[in-house]
């Protein structure tokens, strides 16, 4: 039987089809830890930044080594070879290149596809934690991003699909992270929405908790008081991952994002008044072309005032197929790398407060695994990330919060 050695980088709709990847290839290759011992090198990429695609071009070019030494052949897939094939193939000409669509990918290794990608086994990297996709693609038109280039307009999975999909994972996972590129306009195609998966899937009956991944704001405003109350169910985290991109309304107006700063700052007051312990995520992207110092400090001020739990800095960088491309405008480098610079420790501040406010308080966590440093990690109903010394992975423990970190809380168990 020859091997295959699979690795996945990017956003979790990335990692859930990595483990997709792995699943598939099993049923033909020994699947192998190291690409020194494969017959096959998959790398499965990401491209949503210029420096995440740099990045992606050396490993691509290691692994290239790896290949040439050992005479084994490497398949380069994902958002990357759609985005700039021509560099990927620069970096190795050899390589065999597949975009997103696993089945493709399936019938190079001459392995069977099912119906629907949702129903490839998960090869999964947490045992407790499943990854389902329940679309492909989005609506948006955002003047920096390079990503519908490759994943396209969307595509929404069917509800039934996915809540089959869910109940098979929810018997023995303990944490379903839902994904795609924006599930803000699920079911917008079909005529669903993700309110409506939400009820659907909580019908399942479990001891489970699920993660909603990123929603774009103008998305979110037609069902949010809906969403909140599908996060009324203890099974739902109270986390949401909603990215600004700008405190400013001539920059969002350039990015073509489609809402304004005050009624971002409206979902965010709703969210915080229903549930104060609520954790919040959003991206900034720092020197997009024309923004100005007055336009920064209000992504400077916004931060501060809203005080978000994590915030995801981004320097501005021009992307392939891009309309800002063309735009006007350009920030000077050493001025973005300045601006990302005061965001991030702001950012970073802001966050660490954020968590301080947890010391003292009890907390249900749920443990998904060991630590990367010893221990065992849980996740709070808000999400929070919560250290403990000792528990038993899947299992539900009430702690109290002694000590908060940065990215972190540390709990003592109370049970």
């Amino acid at each position: 039987m020859k091997s295959a050695y699979v690795e996945g980088h990017g956003c979790s709709l990335n990692l859930g089809q990595t483990e997709k990847i792995r699943a598939l290839l099993s049923k033909k290759f020994s699947l192998v830890s190291s690409p020194e011992n494969a017959d096959f090198i998959v790398i499965n990429t990401c491209a949503v930044k210029t420096a995440t695609e740099n990045s992606m071009l050396r490993r691509i070019r290691a692994l290239g080594s790896i290949a040439r030494a050992n005479n084994s052949k490497l398949v380069v897939c994902g958002c990357l070879p759609l985005v700039s094939r021509d560099k990927v193939l620069g970096v190795f000409p050899q390589a065999k290149l597949f975009g997103v669509e696993l089945s493709e990918l399936a019938s190079f290794f001459g392995v069977a596809f099912p119906e629907s990608e949702l129903f490839v086994e998960n090869t999964r990297s947490n045992p407790l934690i499943a990854i389902i996709p329940i679309a492909s693609g989005c609506l948006g038109s955002c003047t920096y991003c390079c990503v519908k280039n490759a994943r396209g307009s969307l595509k929404s999975f069917p509800v039934d699909a996915i809540k089959e999909a869910f109940a098979g994972a929810v018997e023995t996972a303990r944490e379903v992270w839902l994904t795609s590129n924006d599930n803000g306009c699920y079911g917008f195609d079909i005529g669903s929405s993700l309110p409506g998966l939400l009820e659907s899937l909580l019908s399942v009956k479990g001891s489970y908790r699920v993660r909603v991944g990123m929603m774009n704001p103008w998305h979110v405003k037609g069902f949010f008081p809906a969403l909140l109350g599908a996060m009324g169910d203890r099974r739902v985290y109270r986390f949401l991952h909603l990215p600004v991109q700008s405190g400013s309304d001539n920059v969002l107006a350039l990015m073509e994002r489609h809402y304004t700063v005050q009624e971002f700052k409206s979902l965010v007051g709703m969210a915080r008044k229903r549930f104060p312990d609520m954790t919040i995520s959003t991206d900034i992207i720092a020197g997009f072309p024309g923004e100005t110092e007055e336009d920064f400090l209000c992504s400077l001020d916004l931060v501060k005032e809203l005080g978000f739990d994590i915030v995801n800095v981004s320097r501005f960088g021009f992307r392939p197929g891009t309309k800002a491309l063309e735009m006007s405008g350009r920030v000077p480098g050493a001025e973005v790398k300045r601006r990302t610079r005061i965001l991030s420790l702001e950012a970073r501040s802001m966050g660490l407060e954020r968590n301080k406010s947890f010391v003292g308080s009890e907390q249900e966590v749920l443990i998904t695994g060991p630590g990367k440093k010893g221990g065992f990690i849980g996740r709070t109903q808000s999400y929070k990330p919560v250290l403990v010394e000792q528990a038993l992975p899947g299992a539900f423990l009430r702690v109290k919060i002694v000590r908060a970190e940065q990215g972190y809380l540390v709990g003592k168990p109370l049970d």
